[in-house]
């Protein structure tokens, strides 16, 4: 779980609730630096969510798994319209505001070391899937995530293929994408003195997640993708 002092999304979000503290999260990566995230985007109502969010919403059925719940709007939003929800997340303060706001069944736990029980929806919205770390890291979960879903189940999962930020303005490409995956980043976040470890996360384009997916045994549908490149995929077993 993460430590509430190495916590700056969670400490932003607890804040943000309590205080009205409306102070932006910094955000800078390996490639990028002065980023900011304001707070209230987590905590967005359904008619604040982006066309691809409401989207994945629409399709769920069933018992549902929120990968990465956050301050858990996609979690409130499905409890309130009558969906058996569990809110998954590591952070102690996430999931302290989840419980404050109604939701019913709130576990702060890794989903890597989660007890397998079996859903008909896993949720991983916001690029949840970046939580694999790597290429190979999301090979391990599409076989680790198959002893949580029900074998008529789905999981409905949303990421980017990030390549245009390196393009340079004539189009070509500023790196070698033949070396290590470009997705591939790392993350460094601030809240004012809070400071999270560097972490990995995975940014994948739609064709490697395919190709991934159909080895580890899924059937791949691409739902919806935008002019720039973020997609909504549902994975079913074959």
């Amino acid at each position: 779980m993460i430590n509430r002092e190495r916590d700056p999304m969670g400490q932003a979000m607890y804040h943000y609730f309590h205080y009205n503290d409306t102070t932006s999260i910094k955000v800078n990566t390996n490639i990028t630096e002065g980023e900011e995230l304001p707070v209230s985007h987590l905590f967005r109502k359904y008619s604040e969510m982006p066309f691809l969010e409401k989207k994945a919403l629409g399709l769920v059925k069933g018992k549902v798994l929120d990968v990465g719940a956050g301050s858990g709007s996609h979690s409130l939003y499905l409890q309130d319209n009558g969906f058996d929800v569990t809110s998954l997340d590591i952070s102690e303060l996430s999931c302290e505001l989840m419980k404050e706001q109604g939701l019913k069944n709130v576990i702060c736990n890794d989903i890597w070391t989660l007890e397998p029980k079996l859903y008909d929806t896993i949720m991983l919205m916001m690029n949840g899937i970046g939580l694999v770390k790597s290429l190979e890291g999301l090979e391990f979960f599409l076989e680790h995530i198959k002893h949580f879903v029900t074998h008529t189940g789905q999981i409905l999962l949303d990421s980017s293929d990030i390549i245009y930020m390196f393009q340079d303005d004539e189009g070509g490409l500023l790196v070698d994408v033949n070396s290590e995956y470009y997705g591939e980043l790392e993350y460094h976040i601030t809240y004012k003195n809070y400071k999270a470890y560097p972490f990995p996360w995975l940014y994948v384009d739609f064709d490697r997640l395919r190709n991934i997916a159909i080895k580890c045994g899924w059937n791949v549908e691409l739902i919806y993708e935008d002019e720039h490149f973020h997609y909504l995929t549902k994975l079913t077993l074959e």
